[in-house]
Order: C-alpha cells, then sequence, then structure tokens
C-alpha cells in the first residue's frame, strides 16, 4: 500500500490538488502493484510491461495540503491480457478518490498486446481471491 502527504507542488494556482496529481498517486500505486506481481522493470526491451488503456477518475471529496493520503489497490478481475483494477485514495477515513484502470500486457519489444506470464496470472488470482486487496 501507499501511503503519502499532500504537498505543496501538488496544488494549483487556486490552492486546489490538482486532477493531474490524483493521476500520478495513482501511477506509483500502479508500479508497486506491478513490483508485487513480479512484472520486470520497465524498458524499452522489456519482455512485458503493463500499459493503461482506459482510465476513470471520481472525485468524492477535497483533498486539502497536509493531509495524509493511503491508496488502497483492489485488483478487480483479469484475464489472458487485461487487468482491471481499482486504486483508492483514502484520507481520514473516507474515499477521496477512485482511479479505475483497465490495464494490458505489454511486449515493448514487438509493441503489441502480450499474454501475462504464468506467475503473474497466479498473482492475479491470488489477489482477487484474497477480497481483491493488493497489499
Amino acid at each position: 500500500m501507499l501511503e503519502t502527504v499532500v504537498g505543496p507542488d501538488w496544488l494549483d494556482d487556486l490552492d486546489h490538488v490538482s486532477f493531474l496529481q490524483h493521476q500520478r498517486v495513482a501511477d506509483q500505486a500502479t508500479e508497486i502493484l506491478w513490483e508485487a506481481a513480479g512484472g520486470p522493470p520497465f524498458t524499452a526491451t522489456s519482455p512485458v510491461a503493463l500499459v493503461m488503456v482506459d482510465v476513470h477518475t471520481r472525485y468524492a471529496r477535497e483533498l486539502r495540503l497536509g493531509d495524509v493520503v493511503a491508496v488502497h489497490t483492489n485488483v478487480k478481475k483479469y484475464d489472458h491480457r487485461r487487468l482491471w483494477l481499482t486504486h483508492s485514495l483514502v484520507c481520514e477515513g473516507a474515499v477521496a478518490t477512485t482511479v479505475d484502470i483497465l490495464a494490458l500486457c505489454f511486449d515493448a519489444g514487438c509493441r503489441r498486446a502480450a499474454l501475462w506470464p504464468e506467475a503473474m496470472v497466479a498473482k492475479f488470482q491470488q489477489w482477487c481471491a484474497e477480497s481483491m486487496r493488493v497489499e
């Protein structure tokens, strides 16, 4: 799980956390999930990578400077090439933002969709079976 604090660099000219910062935090959580699944480092020659093909963000409450934000990641489902997950940005026990992602397994070498390695599929299956939360 990722935990972070809203810093001054998160704020826009209206003293509001910009939408881009919500996406950055979700992206960091996706990288943590990728590492936990055993994914290789992201490089141009990686045998597989995770790419986002669809992202939906919902803002439920404002985040303010100094707020502590915990990101909970839930794997919703997966198939041989795709992964559906949700990152929930939680502050003071309440969900501030949810970021729903459809990710695709990607072969960077040939620039095409690929199949998840068996070990990663086993991790996805485990996470789905264990109330879907990635810790």
